[in-house]
């Protein structure tokens, strides 16, 4: 690139195969835990919505759910709001709560707030580009659960 600019993040790999692992085990475990039906009813009638239109899902999925998710959630709650009040840990529990209660459904509230964890690390950890960090994460999150569970 002619400015000398990366257009990934340093680092960006690791993070990367950590959340898509985390993702990938975070499904696979919430398709094996024995919800109540109630609590299941309401994931499932969530996820049925989403996938509406394919085009549409895909593009919603994987670009602006991470960008405008990790705007919120890391770029503003965590890294504006409560990192320097509350230190690492104290934005990471309060950024990745409000993560998994806006999914509005138990099982993805579970698993976002795990994930929303692990994405605090990234968005931490980056020594530049920490919301495109995030966000970058946060698609490979979202591609390697669809390419392996649909």
């Amino acid at each position: 690139m002619k400015s000398g600019k990366k257009l990934l993040p340093e680092g960006w790999l690791p993070r990367v195969l950590v959340i898509a692992g985390a993702a990938l085990a975070g499904n696979l475990l919430l398709r094996v835990v024995p919800w109540p039906d109630w609590i299941r009813t309401s994931y499932e009638s969530a996820a049925a919505m989403d996938q509406a239109e394919e085009g549409r899902y895909l593009f919603m999925t994987l670009l602006l759910a991470p960008a405008v998710e990790e705007g919120v959630f890391r770029l503003f709650l965590f890294g504006w709001l409560f990192r320097e009040r509350l230190g690492f840990w104290g934005a990471a529990v309060l950024s990745s709560l409000s993560f998994g209660l806006y999914h509005g459904n138990w099982i993805q509230g579970v698993y976002g707030f795990f994930l929303g964890v692990i994405l605090a690390w990234g968005y931490e950890s980056s020594a530049y580009g920490k919301y495109r960090m995030a966000v970058i994460m946060h698609g490979a999150a979202n591609l390697a659960v669809l390419v392996i569970f649909g």
